[in-house]
Parts: structure tokens; sequence; C-alpha cells
């Protein structure tokens, strides 16, 4: 059995796995690279037998819907099967709104969907893909077994966020030891960061709303799990308002996960409309934001005053160069950070390590792969280039 990092050994995002064996060959993942720079373009995979036909590749496996994981997809060779999750997919169709978006919706539409749990073959190789708590929701770990060995594949994930708690136990009860664990090392180069719960940040928007009349949330629309903790946050008397692309995105999550927990399900949710800006002005609100014209011109309309704009997503699109948001942030008078890491944090990544008993683990979506080893000093960590072909 062979592990290619194709990227991702010595960066967060853009990254791409490759799993293979005597007969089969899969790729985890195929995402675009991230950078904090305003003019940054990414840089394109070139992956033999995926990008182009000189081998052969039995399918792509997408962990979950975040552009870093997902971003070339429409660079994979149309022949190459590749799968998904099914809120995922949904998710995905619902966001290619522009003629631009084409050829990546046509990909999706075709896409092969699977459910958590339930285990399925591509060539000799076994998967089984198992939920996981990340900022995106259907994200997935994957269990790969063949040729009588067990590798696990983390994808992104974290232990802080309202569906964590389940992950030790998923891992000794469903998962149990393995010969290779791939990790996410996101966080392995922000040591002394603390990570503040999504219930946590669901209490803060409680005060923020005794504080102010109006609450604007800055927030990519596809935080969904973190969009429902919000709308739950909101006082009787008050308004959770959202657009209409924000709404379908809701309903999606509804359709799908309702029946999981009560956060998904029943949101009292309303889409703005000028005709409901009296009843607003006069009650008060949570509301959904994006940074462009129409939003602009809303936040405009009412008591700057009165008024808070919470960011809740990476700090990086902030403060990077000509970047748009600080005067976003300034169209109320007050503004302030709701946001906590999709990723584990360095003593949930020790857990995760310890629970399984790994024989090798390879740090992979991290700036500082050393970083693993400090902290787990007795584990048997393999530090990879990207394109490396480990053989076990």
């Amino acid at each position: 059995m062979q592990i290619i990092v194709h990227r991702g050994t010595h960066q967060i995002g853009g990254v791409a796995t490759e799993i293979r064996t005597s007969s089969a060959r899969i790729l985890i993942d195929m995402g675009d690279e991230l950078s904090n720079e305003a003019d940054f373009i990414p840089r394109p995979l070139s992956i033999s037998g995926v990008t182009d036909d000189r081998e052969a590749c039995d399918a792509v496996l997408f962990t979950h819907y975040h552009g870093d994981h997902i971003g070339q997809l429409t660079n994979i060779r149309p022949n190459i099967p590749i799968y998904m999750g099914v809120l995922t997919k949904e998710v995905l169709l619902a966001t290619c709104r522009r003629k631009t978006d084409l050829l990546m919706k046509e990909r999706i539409q075709k896409a092969y969907t699977f459910e958590p749990g339930q285990r399925f073959k591509v060539g000799d190789i076994a998967i089984t893909p198992f939920w996981v708590d990340h900022s995106a929701c259907d994200s997935y770990m994957f269990l790969l077994e063949a040729e009588g060995k067990r590798v696990l594949h983390t994808g992104d994930f974290r232990l802080h966020g309202f569906r964590g708690k389940a992950l030790p136990k998923l891992l000794r009860w469903k998962i149990g030891k393995v010969d290779v664990l791939i990790i996410e090392g996101t966080q392995l180069s922000r040591s002394g960061t603390v990570s503040f719960t999504e219930r946590q940040l669901q209490q803060q928007v409680k005060k923020y709303m005794q504080q102010y009349k109006y609450v604007f949330v800055l927030c990519a629309a596809t935080q969904l799990e973190r969009i429902c903790a919000l709308a739950k946050a909101v006082p009787a008397g008050k308004y959770f308002v959202c657009d209409g692309y924000q709404n379908k995105l809701l309903d999606l999550l509804q359709r799908h996960w309702g029946n999981y927990s009560a956060l998904y399900r029943n949101l009292k949710k309303i889409t703005y409309g000028k005709n409901l800006h009296e009843r607003f002005a006069e009650k008060g609100f949570l509301m959904m934001v994006r940074d462009n014209r129409q939003f602009r011109s809303i936040i405009r309309r009412f008591d700057p005053h009165q008024s808070v704009i919470l960011y809740s997503m990476w700090d990086g699109y902030r403060t990077r160069p000509n970047s748009s948001l600080p005067d976003f942030l300034n169209l109320a008078e007050h503004w302030a950070p709701l946001h906590t890491s999709g990723h584990s944090s360095q003593a949930d990544l020790q857990q995760v390590i310890q629970k399984l008993s790994p024989r090798r683990v390879i740090p992979i979506h991290t700036e500082y792969p050393e970083g693993l080893s400090r902290i787990c000093p007795t584990e048997k960590i393999v530090l990879l280039q990207d394109g490396q072909v480990w053989s076990f």
C-alpha cells in the first residue's frame, strides 16, 4: 500500500492525498490553496491520471465542501467518479448560482453520494465514511481498508463544535486501532491558541442581543450549524433575518439533518423585505449578512448607534491587503469578533492519536508538521514532502 500527499505536507489548504494499492488508486480531496494576499492566484494541481490520461484513477473522494478541499474539482478528468456526502452535494449545487459555475454544477450533478457509517468499495479498497464536526456541515473522515491494512484519513475536524463530543466514542467503538493515521494539523503552528466552543459563541450572541437592538452577523452562508445556533439565540419578540439564498441553505439542512437534532429544525426565520422594514426597526433583530452592495444598503437603513456587526469568519480575510471588510465593519458604530476555529486544538490532536494508537502518523494540512513530534514525542511520526511516495 502506498500513500502520496500531492499537496498539504507543509501548507494549510489546497490538499490532495492519494491512497494506492496494487490494483486500485483513489484521491482524497483536491482543493485550492489558501492565502491572505488579495491578488493571490492558486496553483493548479497536476496529478498524473487525475488531471490527465497518463494513468488510471478509480475515484476522488471529498471530505467536505470548503474550497481548499474541493476547489479544483473541475480539473479532474470527467470519466473519473467523484464521491461526496448527500448534504455536501445539495449545498454545492445551491451555491452554483453564476454562469461561471456551470462546469462545476455539471460535475457535481454526476457525483456519487455516500452515507455516514455505510461501507462501500472502490476496487479492492473498502471505504467507510464517518461524520466529524467541522466548520462545514457534512464533513467526513474516511477509514480505508485494503491489503490487510487500515488507514484513517481524518479530513478537517474538531472537538469543540456541537457534535465534537461524539468523536472519541466513534474512534473507540467504530474505528479502533489503525496502521496509519493521516491527520490534519492546522493548529500545530498556532501554539497557545484557545478555541471557544460553538456553544460559548451562542451565549455571547445572547449578550449582544441584550446590548444592541440591531445585530448583524457577517458569516459564510455555508457555516450552517453556527447560523442555526445564532437563530436559536434570538429572544422572543425579535427577528432572525436572512435573504433568500441563506433561507434555501437552511431549508436544505433541515430537510437532511432535521431528524438528528433540534438545532437544525424549526428555525423561526424571516426573509428580508423592504415592506418589513418598519417592523424590523421597531422590534430589533439578528440578521445574517455578507459583504455586498445589497447588505451594505440594508445596514445603512438602521441607526448605527444601536447596531453592532459581529465578524464570524477567519481573520485573514479582514486583515489581508486591500480587503473591503474593514470598511464594511465600520458601517455600524461597533463591531466585534465572534469566531472559533474549525480545526482541532493541539490537545485534541493528542487525544485522537492516543485513542487510535496508530503505528504511524502522517500530519497534513499544516505549516508546521514537526510540531506533531513536539506534542506527541512517543509516537512514530512520518514527515513527508509533497509528491513523495511512502510505502508500508
